[in-house]
């Protein structure tokens, strides 16, 4: 009785406190942690994501250190799909992505090899909605003239939706330029006069490039549960692309298709796991995210990188958003291929 007694006392001791144990205060301690971005340097993307690396670092028991590998191609495809295929569960490899994986998933796009719901999210950024701006003498240029070149990724990014809808139903005069690594190359070429319009969310750069002389003239705005949209406090006289649109505004899988483009950012920028990561190690990330949350030093740097209205947003807010965005109608995604065939040549 006193052998039995013993095994079970020392099974307990091996279950609760065993050394590395994921439950344990320790198990990132000494550990190196590596962040995949899809992403070049300089972008949006890369910002938010060396910024999450430094608090992870500050804020995860052990305090591990945290790299960063950029890994850009194909607009994050790349990186999504090495992270689906290679990645291990063993809670040191992370990715940080964006509104474009998204997108690609949900319009089932065949060189997709990855299930963003198959990857445990713990977090995400909800950042400041994307801005658009030119130099002001070529506004008029929107309605007849010479086409406005639009630079882009793949014809995917989230503000895109606005050059597209706006085209197909503001008669837009614009043409698109496609195949840049980032939000980084985009600005380079749109700075150098090699485009004509660059929006982004990056609350500093758009800052730069206004003191640049380049102009804001439209915003996307924060799509709401009732359908409207929500200006950035920082541009209250910037029009939003809905009030633009004004009685041409469409309907049925039309809009439905541009909601799930366009919004695609409302479940903010998520921060994944490895698939099959066991659960103690996601709680592990999950609480540290918390921390970070109420941080009030990572909360004025996020301010600086990602705009003023830019916020943490938990596992529980992020994932029914990242959920509904993921499930479309056959007719949405017949809308929006067709949409792509037509003025992306896709």
């Amino acid at each position: 009785m006193r052998f039995k007694l013993m095994i079970f006392c020392l099974a307990v001791i091996v279950i609760v406190i065993p050394g590395g144990s994921v439950c344990g205060q320790d198990f990132f301690k000494g550990k190196v942690i590596q962040i995949i971005l899809g992403y070049p340097t300089g972008g949006g993307v890369d910002a938010e994501g060396r910024l999450l690396a430094k608090y992870l670092e500050r804020h995860l028991p052990g305090n591990p250190t945290i790299t960063v590998r950029n890994m850009p191609g194909a607009a994050g495809l790349v990186a999504a799909n090495w992270f689906e295929q290679f990645a291990k569960p063993d809670g040191l490899t992370l990715h940080y992505g964006s509104s474009t994986n998204i997108v690609e998933q949900a319009f089932g796009r065949e060189e997709v090899k990855y299930n963003l719901l198959n990857w445990d999210l713990v977090g995400a950024i909800l950042r400041g909605t994307p801005v658009a701006l030119m130099r002001p003498d070529k506004i008029d240029r929107l309605k007849s003239g010479k086409p406005l070149a639009v630079g882009s990724r793949s014809g995917e990014d989230t503000w895109n939706a606005m050059f597209l809808w706006g085209a197909e139903y503001l008669k837009w005069n614009v043409r698109w330029v496609l195949g840049y690594g980032g939000g980084g190359e985009m600005r380079l070429a749109f700075q150098r006069g090699e485009t004509d319009i660059y929006a982004t969310s990056n609350l500093v750069a758009l800052k730069e490039l206004i003191a640049e002389g380049f102009q804001p003239f439209v915003q996307k705005g924060r799509l709401l549960a009732d359908g409207s949209s929500k200006k950035r406090s920082e541009f209250p006289k910037v029009p939003l692309f809905d009030e633009l649109l004004g009685s041409q505004k469409p309907t049925g899988v039309s809009w439905q298709a541009y909601v799930t483009i366009a919004g695609a950012d409302d479940s903010g920028r998520p921060l994944h796991v490895a698939k099959k990561t066991p659960p103690e190690i996601v709680k592990l990330y999950r609480d540290t995210m918390a921390r970070i949350e109420k941080d009030k030093e990572f909360a004025a740097e996020l301010a600086k990188v990602a705009g003023d209205d830019a916020e943490m947003l938990s596992h529980v807010e992020s994932e029914p958003v990242l959920r509904r965005l993921l499930t479309l109608s056959p007719g949405a995604k017949e809308f929006a291929s067709n949409m792509m065939k037509k003025y992306l040549n896709r």
